[in-house]
């Protein structure tokens, strides 16, 4: 059983609602990228499109 009190979602994700705007995105990308190969069997080469990404935002 889960300990609902040690598993706080508003501490789990403080570290991303309080981020800058860009790591926000970052993070928003990555997770629709990853929802998007969740439906596919073949999921390789995902770092190089998270690398991708990051790149983005940060030049």
């Amino acid at each position: 059983m889960i300990n609902h009190n040690y598993y706080n979602l508003d501490n789990i994700t403080e570290p991303i609602t309080k981020a800058p705007p860009e790591i926000k995105a970052i993070v928003q990308e990555v997770l629709q990228l990853e929802k998007e190969r969740l439906s596919q069997k073949n999921v390789r080469y995902i770092n190089d499109d998270v690398l991708t990404i990051i790149k983005q935002y940060i030049q």
